[in-house]
């Protein structure tokens, strides 16, 4: 017969594990929500976003409830392989309004391609989820609009994000510093028949042309220069150990110039993971969509 003992201790195990279930159940990178606002509930809008005069496509995934929303500008990689499209899953469970697009150029939106108009077209889609949450649409708050980006975007979200003040939060994955990357690089690397190619998802444009991009642009496009534009605001930083694409030593000096220049808050996350954080999605998840809970929101 169980003792008096026993039952308590059988009573707060059950106490546990359904507290447990329950926090799990409200968890975003792992669960869909408890309750769906039939009168708002989570959409996906197709959308055009302007920039220069052209169109780039892109859709917005709709967050649960009325809001108005904190909104996440997405900013995609080079050429944009890897979309991270389960964290923009995970950000609107969490109550982000999160916009994926296209730059001008890149996989059938109108325009040309550089890594100039990478820069503008961030601003244009800052721009354009502004005036929409300003128009009372789609439940933006425009007050709330944050940035996230991988590879190419991680170096995007970081110029955008430093010097636009308005921007709530950054985070910046695996981000590409150019400049260091375009000065060591062996001359096999950077030219040639491989490099000259056009990159599959662009209009044309080629690694080749990039690296003359970069080299031409190389004080506007330096990074390290650009933390002081994060003294006491909100930045993180996720990288691969195992990144042979933009490697591990690359990124921390970006890290180190943060903590410098007072990025406040301000995380750098190192994951057992490659570029695309392959095998760790759900710790790479993990890792941000908290983050960005507590601090863009």
């Amino acid at each position: 017969m169980p003792t008096l003992t026993s039952l308590i201790k059988l009573l707060a195990l059950v106490i546990g594990l359904s507290a447990a279930a329950a926090a799990r159940a409200q968890d975003p990178v792992h669960s869909d929500p408890v309750a769906v606002d039939r009168a708002a509930p989570p959409g996906l809008v197709e959308l055009t976003v302007p920039s220069a005069g052209h169109q780039m496509a892109g859709h917005l995934y709709t967050a649960n409830g009325p809001g108005p929303h904190p909104t996440v500008v997405m900013l995609h990689g080079f050429p944009g392989n890897e979309k991270n499209l389960d964290l923009a899953q995970a950000l609107r469970r969490a109550g982000f309004n999160t916009l994926y697009f296209h730059y001008r150029g890149a996989w059938g939106s109108g325009g040309t391609y550089s890594a100039q108009h990478v820069i503008e077209d961030a601003h244009a889609a800052l721009a354009y989820v502004r005036a929409q949450g300003a128009a009372g649409n789609f439940r933006i708050d425009p007050t709330r609009v944050s940035l996230f980006g991988h590879s190419l975007g991680g170096f995007n979200a970081i110029i955008t994000g430093s010097t636009d003040k308005d921007v709530r939060c950054t985070v910046a994955a695996a981000p590409a510093d150019l400049v260091p990357f375009v000065k060591t690089a062996t001359s096999d690397v950077v030219s040639g028949t491989a490099a000259e190619a056009p990159v599959p998802g662009l209009d044309g444009y080629s690694f080749a042309d990039l690296v003359r991009e970069t080299q031409q642009n190389a004080d506007a496009f330096s990074l390290v220069p650009r933390m002081v534009g994060f003294t006491g605001r909100a930045l993180m930083i996720v990288s691969g150990d195992k990144d042979n694409v933009v490697p591990l030593a690359t990124q921390t000096p970006l890290a180190d110039a943060a903590r410098a220049a007072g990025a406040r808050p301000f995380e750098h996350v190192v994951l057992d993971a490659d570029h695309g954080f392959s095998w760790g999605r759900f710790k790479f998840l993990d890792t941000v969509v908290p983050w960005m809970q507590k601090n863009c929101q």
